[in-house]
Order: C-alpha cells, then sequence, then structure tokens
C-alpha cells in the first residue's frame, strides 16, 4: 500500500498526519465553536420563543386593558346620563313646586284681598245703614206725608230690607241669602230658622236696592225690589 501510495506521489506519513490534525481540528472546531454556537443558538431561540411569549402576553394585556377602559367609559357615560337624568328630573320637581308654591301664594293673596275687600265693604254699608234707613223713612214719610212713630219706622224699614219671600221659607240645605245692606246677628237668626238651615252664606248687593234673593239647590227665589220694578218695567212696556 505503502509503494502504491509512493507510486501516486503520496507520503503515507504525511497523510496519517494530515488526518489526524484534520481530526484534531474538527475536534478542537466542536468543542471550541459549535457547541458554544449551538448553545448560543439554543440561547437565542428561548429568548425569541420568551419574547413572543412576552409579546403575545403584553397583546393579550392590551387588549384586556382596552376592554376595560371601554367597560370603564361606558359605566362612566351611564353614571353621567342618570346623574343627568336625576338632576333634571330634580330641577323638574323642584320648578313644579315652585310654580305650585307661587299660584298657591297668588290665589292665598288674591283671596286675602277679597276677604278684606269684602269686609271693607260690609263695615261700610253696615255704617251706612242707619243713613240709609233714615232716607229710607224720610221718603215715605214724604210719599205718605204722615208722620210714623219710631217703632213702626223701624218695622217697616226692616221689612223693607229683611222680607223673606213665603216660597223661600223651609228650603233647607245649604243656601246664599243676598241682601241689599248687611244683616245684624239677630236678623241672619231669624233668616236661619225661617228657611229652616243654618248652612248659610250671607251677601251683600246693594244693587238689588231692598228685599231678599235666596239661591241654593240648583233654584232661587228673588223677591228682590230690584227684579220686582224690572218686573214693572216689563208689565207696562
Amino acid at each position: 500500500m505503502a509503494d502504491a501510495l509512493d507510486a501516486l506521489g503520496i507520503n503515507l506519513g504525511y497523510l496519517i498526519t494530515h488526518i489526524i490534525n484534520l481530526l484534531l481540528m474538527m475536534v478542537l472546531l466542536y468543542l471550541v465553536a459549535y457547541k458554544p454556537i449551538v448553545k448560543m443558538l439554543s440561547l437565542r431561540r428561548e429568548r425569541i420563543a420568551e419574547s413572543l411569549a412576552n409579546a403575545r402576553r403584553a397583546e393579550e394585556a392590551l387588549a384586556s386593558a382596552e376592554t376595560d377602559r371601554q367597560a370603564i367609559l361606558d359605566e362612566a357615560h351611564s353614571e353621567a346620563q342618570r346623574l343627568t337624568n336625576e338632576a333634571r328630573s330634580r330641577a323638574d320637581e323642584l320648578t313644579k313646586q315652585l310654580l305650585a308654591e307661587a299660584r298657591s301664594d297668588a290665589a292665598r293673596i288674591k283671596e286675602h284681598a277679597e276677604a278684606e275687600g269684602k269686609a271693607e265693604k260690609d263695615m261700610a254699608l253696615a255704617s251706612m245703614r242707619d243713613q240709609i234707613i233714615e232716607l229710607s223713612i224720610a221718603a215715605a214719610n214724604h210719599l205718605i206725608a204722615t208722620e210714623l212713630d219710631g217703632k213702626k219706622q223701624k218695622e217697616i224699614v226692616k221689612e223693607f230690607f229683611t222680607s223673606l219671600p213665603e216660597e223661600a221659607k223651609g228650603l233647607g240645605g245649604a243656601l246664599e241669602v243676598v241682601t241689599a245692606v248687611p244683616l245684624t246677628q239677630a236678623e241672619q237668626k231669624m233668616f236661619a230658622a225661617e228657611l229652616g238651615t243654618d248652612d248659610i252664606q250671607f251677601i251683600t248687593q246693594p244693587g238689588i236696592l231692598g228685599g231678599v234673593i235666596v239661591r241654593g239647590e240648583g233654584q232661587q227665589v228673588d223677591g228682590s225690589f230690584f227684579n220686582q220694578l224690572a218686573e214693572m218695567r216689563d208689565s207696562l212696556s
């Protein structure tokens, strides 16, 4: 074999040395370079995998955070809408309450003013009652040219202003009694006895001139002198 190699121009010792050197170099490269490179590549793969896993986790965390953010925003919007509606409702209720109180106060003031006006009117008429009686007596004396005694005068005037129509007596129920001048307590009691009820509202209207108007239960008995004069005018026309 050595001769054959020599014939080919190959030195066997040199070839063996070369092969040994090559093997040693391969072993050295495996130990010094290949293993560290493989280890480095393995570490790099692990790091890449870990980075990818971290990226996925970060993406999932970001998606979860976005979901939580949207849920928080939706909840905040819903709460804001609820508070807005509640505030609007309270404002409407407060407005209605203030309007109702204002209307109530206005009605109370109007009612009080009307009551005061009626009271002042009744007081004025009551203070004029004696003057009306004196004028009525003077007119009656002038017409009949006869001087009446004081008692008779008072009876005539009282009858003029408090003469209750026969058809109104005993009506009962809730009634309104309209007279030309305010009535005394005694006269009001007399009306209550003749009408058969204590549920009476006494109203003063000088425009009826004299006599009495009784209203109640959908009917009216008009015994006023104003009505009598109107009937006389109608009959003469």
